[in-house]
C-alpha cells in the first residue's frame, strides 16, 4: 500500500513546530503559524471526511489568543488566554492517545501500519508540545527565561 503525501507531513509538522518552540520560545512567536497551518489542516479534515475534527474549534482559540498578543501585548489576559487554549490543543492530541484502542481499530480498516504509527506518535508530540507551550508561555517575561 503506498503511503499517502500527508502520512509523511505530520513528522514534518510535529518537527517544524518543535523548532519553533525551540529557537522562539522565548517570545512566543512559534504559536500563531504553528496553530494557523493546525488549524488549516484540521479544516481540510473536517472538508475531506465530513466530520468534526476538533483541532478546527481548539486551534482557533490559539488564533485568536496569539492574534490578542499581536494587537495587545503581553498582558495576563493574553497570557491566560494562551495558556488555557493550549491547554485545549493539548487535549485534543491526547484524547487520541487515550482512546487509541478503539481509533486504531476504527483505523486499521483504512489506514496502513505505518500510518498508524506514525499517527499515535504525532499525537504524543503534539500533546507534549502543547504541554511545554504552556510552560514557556508561563515563564515569558520572567528572569528564568531570560539569557
Amino acid at each position: 500500500m503506498s503511503e499517502p503525501f500527508a502520512t509523511f507531513l505530520m513528522p514534518i509538522y510535529a518537527l517544524l513546530s518543535w523548532l519553533g518552540l525551540i529557537f522562539y520560545g522565548q517570545t512566543g512567536r512559534y504559536i500563531l503559524p504553528v496553530a494557523v497551518v493546525g488549524w488549516i489542516w484540521a479544516a481540510i479534515n473536517v472538508a475531506r471526511t465530513k466530520r468534526l475534527d476538533l483541532g478546527i474549534v481548539t486551534f482557533f482559540f490559539v488564533i485568536v489568543a496569539a492574534l490578542c498578543e499581536r494587537k495587545f501585548g503581553f498582558t495576563n489576559g493574553v497570557k491566560l488566554g494562551l495558556s488555557v487554549s493550549s491547554i485545549l490543543v493539548a487535549g485534543n492530541y491526547s484524547l487520541v492517545l487515550f482512546f487509541w484502542k478503539q481509533i486504531r481499530k476504527d483505523l486499521a480498516k483504512a489506514k496502513s501500519q505505518l500510518w498508524l504509527s506514525i499517527f499515535w506518535w504525532y499525537c504524543l508530540s503534539g500533546t507534549i508540545f502543547w504541554l511545554v507551550a504552556i510552560v514557556r508561555t508561563w515563564m515569558r517575561g520572567t528572569k528564568l527565561n531570560t539569557k
